[in-house]
């Protein structure tokens, strides 16, 4: 079955830090992007759908997003795997998230 997507995915393999009120910092590994959102690897439950999230990516992987720390919500929730929507990015050089 073929996917129907507005934004294609590109297949990527990085650690990345989630932040939610829902279950604190969690270490995760981001399976792969689109210019809308991640598809990211959780240990353990995942996170409720519709959950606000902070994910924070390495330095080396800014580009990818235009900014290291991005503001999404939790799109689709599975057995270890989570769809996040990005909305805005920060794009201070030092960090924080809006």
């Amino acid at each position: 079955m073929e996917e129907h997507r507005h934004f294609s995915r590109h297949a990527e393999s990085f650690g990345v830090i989630l932040q939610s009120s829902d279950a604190g910092t969690v270490d995760a590994r981001c399976l792969d992007v689109s210019s809308e959102g991640m598809r990211i690897s959780l240990k353990g439950p995942p996170l409720p759908e519709g959950s606000s999230v902070y994910a924070v990516v390495p330095e080396e992987k800014r580009s990818l997003f235009g900014a290291r720390y991005l503001h999404g919500f939790v799109a689709y929730a599975t057995r270890g795997v989570v769809g996040l929507w990005l909305g805005k990015r920060d794009t201070r050089s030092g960090g924080g998230m809006r």
